[in-house]
């Protein structure tokens, strides 16, 4: 993998880490990392827009639950379009896994800001 891939790799992965965690419920960074056509089709299977997203998370309460995730795979889809790939899970107090989720995101490169912003998310259940 060449070195803009590797690099573009790892800032997409730690979007999308940060998204589970320290700046999820961060107004201006949502606001930014967020494309305003941005939708998701949720593991429950429903359909959330851009606000949806955007008015659940800054207005969420702090919860104990950690969302983990693993395995992350990118593949270029254009110059400026990527899917990210990964497992989510999060761990119970004996050590196993539970809510695990296939998920995929399409990251397109803003031709205005040059900012990577989320356009699509899925996530998919795994069955037990």
């Amino acid at each position: 993998m060449i070195q803009e891939n590797v690099d573009t790799f790892k800032l997409l992965k730690n979007f999308e880490v940060s998204l589970q965690g320290k700046k999820r419920n961060n107004a201006d960074w949502l606001n930014i990392v967020l494309h305003d056509n941005f939708l998701e089709i949720s593991k429950s299977g429903y359909v959330y827009t851009k606000k949806d997203v955007f008015d659940a998370l800054t207005t969420e309460i702090k919860t104990n639950f950690q969302l983990f995730s693993k395995n992350f795979s990118i593949n270029h889809l254009d110059k400026n379009i990527v899917l990210l790939t990964y497992q989510s899970y999060e761990i119970d107090l004996t050590g196993n896994f539970f809510n695990q989720a296939l998920r995929s995101s399409i990251w397109q490169l803003s031709s205005l800001t040059g900012q990577w912003q989320l356009r699509f998310h899925q996530g998919t259940i795994i069955p037990v």
